[in-house]
């Protein structure tokens, strides 16, 4: 029952619509309708074109992560895979929201506060991946997927004193290295349509 209580204590705080409630409250228009759809800080700019929005509904989509993770290991004392599941369950909260009819963002922002409570080590590796597919493709999206792909097999190979450096609580390498698989199955998960929308495209141009 605990796994189930802290999965549904972080959906409960996930699923509240930051990008969808700032983007109507100071814009009148429904983010889902608008550019790709999703109730994240991209596209909230992106609907907008305001950058302080953007940033706004980033920064709160990464402390519902952060608030999930840190309340969870920090002030409950829930061992590593309690503390985790909270996070995963924000993840799903903020990606498919009960409030806005299990619709939602990708879940990077959210993803990226609470490691901010158990380790940096998956966020590390996730920038260092996202800027270099950024500079080669100069696209967002696709450098946003490699990074989710690369991240996990990036920490599955790193010395395991490199991952215990930037911890923030004791977790051994090996449940950190299956909780970066877990949380990038999470975001992969949230990006299913743009997977589609590439393999199309590629399908597209080898015809």
């Amino acid at each position: 029952m605990s796994f189930v209580y802290y999965m549904l204590c972080g959906y409960s705080l996930g699923s509240i619509p930051t990008a969808f409630l700032l983007v109507r409250l100071l814009s009148g228009k429904d983010i889902r309708d608008h550019g790709s759809g999703n109730a994240g800080a991209f596209n909230a700019f992106e609907v907008t074109q305001s950058k302080h929005i953007g940033m706004v509904v980033g920064v709160l989509d990464g402390l519902k992560g952060f608030a999930a993770a840190f309340i969870a290991g920090k002030v409950m004392g829930a061992e590593f895979w309690l503390q985790a599941t909270a996070l995963f369950g924000v993840l799903l909260g903020h990606n498919y929201s009960v409030w806005l009819k299990f619709r939602g963002g990708r879940g990077l922002a959210s993803a990226a506060g609470g490691v901010f409570a158990i380790g940096i080590g998956y966020m590390m590796v996730w920038c260092i991946a996202w800027f270099a597919a950024f500079k080669r493709t100069r696209d967002i999206l696709k450098a946003n997927l490699a990074a989710i792909f690369i991240a996990p097999f990036v920490v599955l190979v790193v010395p395991a004193s490199w991952i215990q450096l930037v911890m923030m609580r004791d977790v051994s390498a090996t449940d950190y290295r299956l909780f970066s698989f877990i949380l990038s199955g999470i975001l992969l998960l949230s990006h299913l349509d743009i997977i589609k929308e590439l393999t199309k495209k590629q399908n597209d141009v080898e015809e």
